[in-house]
């Protein structure tokens, strides 16, 4: 039997334009005695969210998995694929996340997903109802085991299922498991599922195929990687990661074949996490172009290089808002950086429009506007220049702020955070350097200007500001930030780190402690932020919630 893995990447509701990506697959790759296999909800993307509750939806669904059914009549090659099936039981939700195989013309078999994610960026129980039937089929004289993705992670370091689907697979001596899976990716996944599925295959004494889909949705980027280990945990087939592509492997071929691991670098996963998920932004949301404000500054620099990796610097707009705190060098690094990537730079500088604003507050209050209000008068003015010309121009506004910044609140509200999506949200400031670093060094010159990287790290909103006037040096605040945000989540290594750094610059714990109400406090604006691209394994919005009117 030939093994087609379909790693795709689908659009979250367009439901048409996923079914036919498939039949593509199908009707070109597929031969007699083969099964092509999608991912988790496949026909709607992952995740649909309220989407799934919508009977409109669910009919288009109900369509295209009857063509795709009928596709196969005729045709030795099978489908497995996930969608939403309904419960038509008189309890519990009326929905459940669903595999289908479909052969000669018929759905010969369903299987529900058992194990339901409800943690970080997972809210699954809201729309579905726990399946309980077992994942075990034959299907010309070979016996299948089907789990979707949460199925086979009912025994981890971090949450504990009562329910394990795969204790009923282990009593079955199965020829092959299936594992589909909508997996998004974060710093340390791929390592992650590899260890996990490694260990199933040994459980089950058989060959595990773990198909998962590509591209990015939101907040969220799959990273596609799927493959395929044999029973005694070995990798014998892996496809590539952040790419769409069409994998192939012979069932009696797994045994006998062992590739090396190809694990990815945390820059290379960085670089190509954000260069996929601002490009399936961009385009998914019917965007070509982007507007991005060029301080000269690092955060903003190495926007503008991923959105050119990503969608190509003819379709990358910066423009460079001078006021009487900008220095020269700022200006010329900008200059600089747009001619290295070839993106259009514009220049309109905002001094006497700032100076405009205090003049009008003060005759409209009687009294001059504070040092911290002039810093955020023309940081809105900025963000109003950008939002005119993704008004006017139908470029998405792409906001530079990173994690660090977003963490203490060091950003202001209608002005730098303006934007449809952020690039560098869930990007702590050592790693904008790093993978500023990274981009150079793989493209083998300085792309990002040294200046830029070597220049001390400051907003430039009043004369001789500097970021360290107001915030500890940013090695210490992500030590800091890290251990806060994401102690619970992170491995004991870069836990280990963390605590080092923290020790090195003698930090007290009062210091600490502001920092942490710091954090604490800057929930209000982040709730009014722009969608974050996800990286690391808990990030703003989706995969943290807090409130905002509350003590703690």
């Amino acid at each position: 039997m030939k093994l087609v893995l379909a790693q795709i990447n689908y659009t979250v509701g367009d439901i048409e334009g996923n079914v036919q990506k498939i039949l593509h697959a199908y009707h070109n790759v597929c031969t007699d005695n083969g099964l092509l296999i999608c991912s988790e909800l496949a026909l709607t993307g992952y995740y649909p969210q309220d989407l799934a509750s919508k009977e409109s939806v669910l009919k288009r669904q109900d369509t295209a998995l009857r063509a795709l059914t009928a596709a196969t009549k005729g045709w030795a090659c099978a489908i497995v694929v996930g969608y939403i099936a309904r419960n038509y039981e008189a309890t519990g939700k009326r929905l459940f996340n669903a595999l289908a195989l479909l052969s000669d013309g018929e759905q010969i078999f369903t299987y529900h997903k058992r194990l339901l994610p409800t943690y970080n960026i997972f809210d699954e129980a809201r729309h579905f109802e726990p399946g309980s039937n077992s994942g075990v089929f034959q299907y010309k004289g070979t016996l299948l085991g089907f789990l979707i993705c949460e199925d086979a992670w009912a025994r981890t370091d971090t949450h504990t299922y009562v329910d394990d689907p795969v204790d009923e697979l282990k009593v079955h001596q199965l020829d092959l498991l299936i594992i589909i899976n909508a997996s998004p990716n974060n710093l340390g996944k791929m390592k992650e599922r590899m260890a996990i599925v490694r260990n199933l295959a040994v459980k089950v004494c058989a060959p595990v195929v773990y198909v998962n889909q590509v591209g990015g949705n939101d907040e969220l980027v799959f990273d596609g990687g799927s493959f395929v280990v044999n029973s005694a945990g070995r990798l014998a087939y892996q496809m590539a990661s952040f790419k769409e592509q069409i994998g192939e492997i012979e069932l009696q071929d797994i045994a006998h074949k062992e590739v090396d691991f190809n694990a990815l670098s945390d820059n290379d996963v960085m670089f190509n996490q954000t260069v996929l998920g601002i490009r399936d932004y961009v385009h998914k949301c019917a965007f070509s172009k982007v507007v991005i404000g060029s301080s000269g500054g690092i955060d903003s620099a190495l926007t503008l290089a991923i959105c050119c990796a990503a969608i190509g610097g003819e379709n990358v707009t910066a423009i460079t808002m001078p006021s009487e705190y900008s220095s020269p060098g700022s200006v010329n690094d900008s200059q600089l950086l747009c001619q290295n990537l070839g993106v259009r730079l514009l220049t309109c500088p905002i001094t006497q429009e700032f100076q405009l604003a205090v003049q009008q507050f003060e005759l409209m209050t009687g009294v001059k506007p504070s040092s911290l209000t002039q810093e955020n008068m023309q940081a809105r003015i900025r963000g109003r220049i950008l939002m005119e010309y993704s008004n006017h121009f139908s470029a998405l506004v792409v906001s530079t702020g990173n994690k660090s910044e977003m963490s203490v609140g060091y950003a202001t509200l209608y002005g730098d955070m303006n934007g449809g999506i952020n690039l560098l949200g869930d990007l702590y400031k050592m790693d904008v350097y790093a993978l500023a670093k990274f981009i150079n060094k793989r493209a083998g010159k300085a792309i990002i200007p040294d200046s830029i990287i070597e220049k001390q790290p400051s907003a430039e909103l009043s004369k001789d500001q500097a970021d360290s006037d107001s915030l500890p040096e940013y090695p210490l605040l992500d030590a800091i930030l890290k251990l806060y945000i994401e102690g619970d989540v992170l491995d004991a290594q870069e836990r280990q780190h963390c605590e080092k750094i923290i020790a090195q610059f003698g930090a007290t714990g009062q210091e600490i402690a502001a920092i942490h109400k710091m954090v604490d406090s800057a929930e209000f604006k982040r709730r009014q932020a722009p969608p974050i691209i996800r990286v690391r394994k808990r990030s703003f919005g989706m995969g943290r919630w807090l409130p905002v009117a509350a003590k703690y």
